[in-house]
């Protein structure tokens, strides 16, 4: 397995070096100081899901079922939660995280989502909910603290 995420993570708006195109998340350094902790759960057909994560104490949860639906999770830091849930088809959904005490959760139903999440900092909150089709939401927490829901229909 090579580095993965860092071209993905570029595609989105990444300025920091903690996800830019210079930095490496290698299978190496996963889970390099223990207690991370990851589920991945999914049912039927060409589901794909990515959790690489750096640090302590980070949890990762993936639940996807019908279709090509991708989960990719980056995680560095400490105590960094991040859920996604996906069904039916053609979903992506890309967290990285970066910090400490930050949480992410995106749910997409239906086909052709896209969601995106990049926390840096501290005891930030983040949710997105998509139910439709061709939806696209994203989110850039680059301070402490903060808290943002976007729901789609």
């Amino acid at each position: 397995m090579g580095l993965i995420p860092c071209a993905v993570a570029a595609q989105y708006d990444m300025s920091g070096a903690e996800f830019g195109a210079g930095s490496e998340f290698a299978q190496r350094d996963l889970y390099s100081r223990g207690g991370n902790r990851a589920n991945v759960f999914q049912d039927g057909y060409n589901n794909a899901a990515v959790v690489l994560q750096q640090g302590q104490g980070n949890q990762a949860r993936i639940h996807q079922i019908q279709g090509s639906n991708l989960a990719i999770v980056a995680q560095r830091g400490a105590a960094n939660v991040a859920e996604v849930s996906q069904s039916d088809g053609r979903n992506t959904a890309v967290v990285l995280q970066a910090g400490v005490a930050n949480v992410a959760s995106v749910e997409q139903t239906e086909f052709d989502n896209s969601a995106y999440v990049v926390q840096k900092g501290k005891g930030n909150v983040a949710q997105i909910y998509q139910n439709g089709i061709n939806r696209s939401a994203g989110i850039v927490q680059n301070s402490s603290g903060m808290a943002i829901r976007i729901t789609q229909h």
